[in-house]
């Protein structure tokens, strides 16, 4: 695979770029973000299956980066992208995931921790929905286009908002247990943390509220989630 890691850290970034090379990853680094937009641009962003990006990069934040590549109308960047950053609060772990971030490591980290999310997201770069439609209390979940229709009106999800809705959806009325949800939706990723999952669930709740006030995500403390359709 090859890899961008954008890091202003000298020392930092120079023990990553060693640790991803000793691993067996083809890696770029940049030290600002003036000089990791200018290198997605001179090599072509999809040519990197995963890009890591620092948080609090010089120049261009790490924030910005990440939504102009995932901008459509920019850089329409499909492959993965990891945010290393010290801050661990929820609040900064949803803003890297709905600035398009697929993943987020908080600093420090274990090397083997880094790996094993690089790897997993390079697994998952390009993977496919299934084609098929299903419907269920009026609402159609249409995998192809990880769209959602309910009562004339259609809401688009991000590929892992859309694969983790759907996990309640066609459970619906069900309490799913976190553990299941964690194995099921990022089987691809064991490493993934649960404070991931409850950043998720937060903006999915936001996109859903929004949609229709009849579809609501209950948590039940210390066991799981449970989505739940009013009549």
């Amino acid at each position: 695979m090859k890899l961008l890691l954008a890091e202003d850290d000298i020392k930092l970034g120079a023990l990553v770029k060693s640790l991803l090379e000793l691993s067996g990853f083809e890696t770029e680094w940049a030290k600002d973000g003036k000089e990791t937009l200018d290198r997605i641009e001179e090599a072509v962003a999809s040519s990197y299956d995963v890009i890591i990006l620092d948080w609090m990069l010089p120049e261009i934040s790490g924030i910005e980066i990440c939504r102009l590549l995932r901008n459509p109308h920019k850089y329409n960047y499909q492959g993965g992208i990891i945010f290393l950053t010290a801050r661990d609060g929820t609040d900064n772990c949803v803003t890297g995931l709905e600035s398009g971030a697929d993943d987020y490591v908080v600093k420090p980290f274990e090397n083997k921790e880094l790996i094993a999310r690089v790897n997993a997201l390079g697994r998952r770069k390009g993977r496919p929905f299934v084609d098929n439609v299903y419907t269920k209390c009026g609402m159609e979940i249409n995998n192809g286009t990880g769209t959602l229709t309910f009562e004339g009106k259609e809401l688009k999800l991000s590929r892992r908002e859309f694969e983790l809705f759907r996990l309640l959806f066609v459970n619906s009325g069900q309490i799913i247990l976190r553990e299941t949800i964690l194995d099921k939706v990022w089987a691809d990723n064991p490493e993934i943390s649960p404070a991931s999952l409850d950043a998720y669930i937060y903006i999915l709740r936001r996109k859903i509220r929004k949609f229709s006030s009849r579809v609501k995500i209950l948590l039940v403390k210390g066991i799981g989630y449970v989505l739940e359709i009013e009549p």
